[in-house]
């Protein structure tokens, strides 16, 4: 088991400021990649999308901050929040591992390997924090 939960210590300085700065990066994430989808599809290596996928990038985009509000309220009050803390370490290893196989396979490009390398390094990350705050 990653860890067990009988309660979570509340965050420290650090851990708020990292969450804060996981928000953050979602945040970005979120603004650009409706952006990029469609004005620079090809900086993402992917082709341009019909518009009625638009929805599908949009959606997505809207999800990746939502989870960054997530780590907003993890850095507020962790001992409250920590559950959206451990559903993003299970979401940003997903979003990795989905990348990675569209990468290898050819249909994203390599700023989104970049992107969702970062998704790793920030997964690890989380799990750390969780396992570091609980009681």
């Amino acid at each position: 088991m990653l860890f067990h939960y009988k309660g979570m210590r509340p965050a420290t300085t650090g851990t708020r400021t990292f969450l804060y700065i996981a928000a953050a990066f979602n945040f970005g994430a979120g603004a650009l990649l409706p952006l990029l989808a469609r004005w620079a599809p090809g900086l993402l290596g992917i082709d341009p999308p019909a518009p009625d996928a638009l929805l599908f990038v949009d959606a997505a985009a809207w999800f990746v901050v939502a989870f960054g509000i997530g780590y907003a309220l993890g850095g507020h009050d962790l001992t409250r929040h920590w559950p959206f803390v451990a559903l993003g370490a299970l979401g940003k290893a997903g979003v990795a591992a989905l990348v990675l196989a569209y990468f290898l396979a050819g249909f994203a490009g390599p700023l989104l390997a970049v992107l969702a390398a970062a998704d790793v390094v920030f997964a690890v990350l989380f799990v750390r924090l969780l396992r570091a705050h609980a009681v």
